[in-house]
């Protein structure tokens, strides 16, 4: 958001986000509280073994602590993990999450398996297996929900692949970092960790609990393996106190995921419903999160024309596979949502 606000010189605080997708409703108030009471522990060092947050992550997933690694944020456990499992060929999806390729960029090949408008930009799993079998993968690398598309690969589906990758000992790298968004027992992972040692599943807890700026995210694996070498690069105290203090924090209250999934989902209908008197200039693909994927048909540029109304939107032509005309929002307030739906009539009346 600065760099746009200082290449279009605009002041930061007047702009209204929608190119963040961070939980509408905003931290914890609960957490809010415990930071502001526990400034005084600043003056000492973190426990660098962290025991008491890997205990509140095990807890709350029910799994043992060893199949933990904490991490700075998720994209430091993202490029630790890269440096870590030295694959030969790997395969990502396109669009997805850019991270993936700065932190693989130094493996010898890395495939992309194009997702296409017409379907949705949905993945089909039969047909990634078989480019991954020709391709002759060692590992693949899925971003579920997938960012910025919005989309989730089914459960069913991804047990098929995960059969398929222990068979030829693929590792399975699923980046799960707005699954919280989504009903969890019904799209997550994690149950199957323990059965496949080629599964790492990361997980993000800035996303949820709109704490960004503490970084914080985690692995989770049963390959004890890869654990102690990525223990091993990890420089020492990574996790700030406070970053600490929210994690153990934040996952004593379940009861603030499943209202934020609440009203995500109703907030995202509302947008979705009222985007659609936009057809055919703007369309709006399927979503399960807290963002949508819009691909827009002007011939101007959205963003620099929703920046006159002081509205950022996301736009995706940096991404791979993807084009000038797509952009992404996130979901908010029915008072900022709003606000973005008139910024957009304003605008595409105009066209």
């Amino acid at each position: 958001m600065q760099e746009i606000a200082e290449k279009y010189q605009v002041k930061q605080e007047t702009l209204l986000d929608f190119s963040a997708n961070i939980n509408p409703l905003g931290m914890p108030s609960s957490l809010q509280q415990k930071l502001v009471t526990s400034i005084q522990k600043l003056a000492h060092y973190p426990d660098i073994r962290y025991r008491k947050l890997k205990e509140a992550i095990a807890k709350f997933h029910q799994l043992p602590q060893q199949d933990i690694y904490l991490g700075n944020g998720a994209a430091e456990v993202i490029f630790n993990l890269a440096q870590v499992l030295k694959l030969s060929q790997l395969l990502l999806l396109a669009p997805t999450f850019m991270e993936y390729e700065g932190a693989f960029r130094n493996y010898d090949t890395v495939f992309s398996y194009y997702l296409l408008a017409p379907h949705n930009f949905q993945v089909d799993v039969a047909d990634l297996i078989a480019y991954a079998k020709k391709e002759k993968v060692t590992g693949i690398c899925l971003c579920n929900p997938n960012n910025p598309t919005g989309q989730v690969i089914a459960k069913k589906d991804l047990l098929i692949l995960l059969d398929f990758c222990r068979q030829k000992k693929i590792s399975l790298i699923i980046d799960e970092a707005f699954i919280d968004f989504t009903p969890l027992e019904e799209n997550s992972m994690i149950s199957e960790l323990a059965n496949y040692q080629e599964l790492f599943i990361i997980r993000s807890l800035t996303k949820m609990f709109a704490i960004p700026g503490l970084r914080l995210g985690y692995l989770l694996t049963s390959n004890q393996n890869i654990l102690k070498q990525m223990e091993m690069i990890t420089v020492p105290w990574h996790i700030n106190t406070f970053a600490e203090i929210a994690g153990r924090e934040v996952l004593k209250n379940p009861d603030f995921i499943k209202e934020t999934q609440n009203y995500v989902k109703e907030e995202r209908e509302f947008l979705v419903e009222n985007l659609q008197k936009f057809k055919p200039i703007l369309k709006v693909f399927p979503s399960e999160v807290n963002y949508l994927f819009l691909a827009y048909q002007g011939v101007t540029c959205l963003q620099e024309r929703l920046l006159e109304k002081g509205v950022l939107v996301r736009k995706c032509d940096s991404f791979r596979g993807l084009s000038a005309g797509f952009y992404r929002i996130a979901v908010r307030s029915r008072v900022e949502n709003m606000a973005l739906l008139q910024a957009l009539e304003e605008v595409l009346c105009e066209e």
